[in-house]
């Protein structure tokens, strides 16, 4: 799967048009975090409809990337039943920028759920040991929470 530009080398084609397609969500993802994605989804569909939640790449971390270069995984210690998985990468030198490969680009913790491991959440800034309110879950979740704050009080939270 061609996914923000990169295409694993050796792996199978995967038939996704995205991150969140329904067959990754079918597949990848926890439960959890594909309720909460679909929540801040529908939330979305409400206020404009176009289908760009948060206004920037959520695995990259940016609005602008190139192909990725670079690719690299690297398994963490397992903190609970948890295990984050650390992804480096290289979105940036087609601008001239030099990338930062000493430090993952995406942190995604992984579960294990009914017999196999999926993403139940995943970071692209501001990882601090796993803080989940920088998380992108929590991020989707605070979209879901500002919205329904909105139709109670009819003025959207100030930032």
């Amino acid at each position: 799967m061609a996914v923000a530009g990169w295409n694993g080398e050796g792996q199978p084609a995967v038939e996704a048009q995205g991150y969140f397609d329904e067959s990754l969500l079918a597949s990848i993802y926890s439960s959890s975090f594909v309720e909460v994605y679909r929540l801040a989804q529908k939330v979305d569909e409400l206020q404009d409809g176009q289908g760009y939640m948060t206004g920037y790449d959520v695995v990259i971390g940016g609005q602008d990337s190139c192909p990725l270069k670079d690719v690299r995984f690297e398994t963490l210690a397992p903190v609970g039943a948890v295990t984050p998985v650390a992804v480096y990468f290289d979105a940036m030198s087609c601008f001239g920028h030099a990338p930062n490969l000493k430090e993952p680009g995406t942190i995604f913790h992984v579960i294990e759920q009914d017999g196999h491991y999926v993403i139940d959440n995943f970071w692209n800034r501001d990882y601090a040991a796993g803080n989940i309110e920088t998380s992108v879950k929590a991020e989707y979740a605070a979209l879901t929470h500002s919205y329904l704050d909105f139709l109670v009080t009819g003025s959207w939270p100030k930032q």
